[in-house]
């Protein structure tokens, strides 16, 4: 099942300068804009706020784990080895975004507008991502295992090396979605869904057994 369309490599990376401040906040207020700044150790656990917008920042070692943050804008932003599990995150806006050994179990998105967006080498065990529209995102040996990923678009997305053992799809749509290298057992998703997608040979006995397609030798 392969669309003729060639999938983009990969997403945009963040226009980040080379240098920037190093610099530290206490909170997130409703309307805060952050920009041009490197942030260590940002801690809002279970904070919330509205509108807040991020640009050009780097953001490290950050504990955001069930933080509701409404609205938010992020721009040319890059996380690293934070932790935002069980975060909410509705209506957001991204745009040329990295999430670099990050820790998202349990992140809620619902209703996010993404473009050129990474996720590498992080867990998303159990996250709740629906409605959505995301151009070019790209899922580098993740964890998605029992994944909601429901009633999203996802033109040139990739799942590259990833765990998606169980993980639901119900309503996306799916048309150029590349999922070769990754575990589609057990993978939530109907026929019609596949007409597009990109998988490799491997695959194809799993997605079969997903279909309930029986396949065996000749003579069997």
């Amino acid at each position: 099942m392969k669309s003729g369309k060639t999938p983009k490599a990969s997403p945009e990376p963040p226009l980040i300068p080379p240098s920037l401040p190093a610099g530290s906040i206490t909170g997130l207020k409703d309307e805060a804009e952050i920009a041009g700044i490197v942030l260590d150790a940002l801690s809002v656990v279970g904070k919330s706020a509205t509108s807040v917008l991020i640009e050009q920042a780097v953001i490290r070692q950050a504990a955001m784990a069930g933080a509701r943050l409404a609205n938010l804008r992020l721009n040319d932003v890059r996380f690293e080895g934070s932790d935002l599990s069980g975060i909410v995150l509705p209506k957001g806006r991204l745009q040329r975004v990295e999430f670099r050994g990050c820790r998202l179990t349990g992140v809620q998105l619902s209703e996010c507008r993404c473009r050129d967006l990474l996720f590498a080498e992080c867990t998303l065990e159990s996250a709740i991502i629906t409605s959505g529209k995301f151009q070019f995102v790209r899922f580098e040996r993740c964890n998605l295992r029992r994944a909601i990923l429901e009633r999203n678009e996802l033109p040139g997305a990739v799942f590259l090396g990833c765990d998606l053992g169980g993980a639901d799809f119900a309503g996306s749509a799916t048309k150029g979605v590349d999922f070769r290298g990754s575990d589609l057992t057990g993978l939530h998703i109907e026929a019609r869904q596949l007409q597009g997608a990109i998988i490799d040979p491997l695959q194809a006995m799993q997605v079969a057994s997903l279909l309930g397609i029986v396949v065996k030798e000749q003579g069997e």
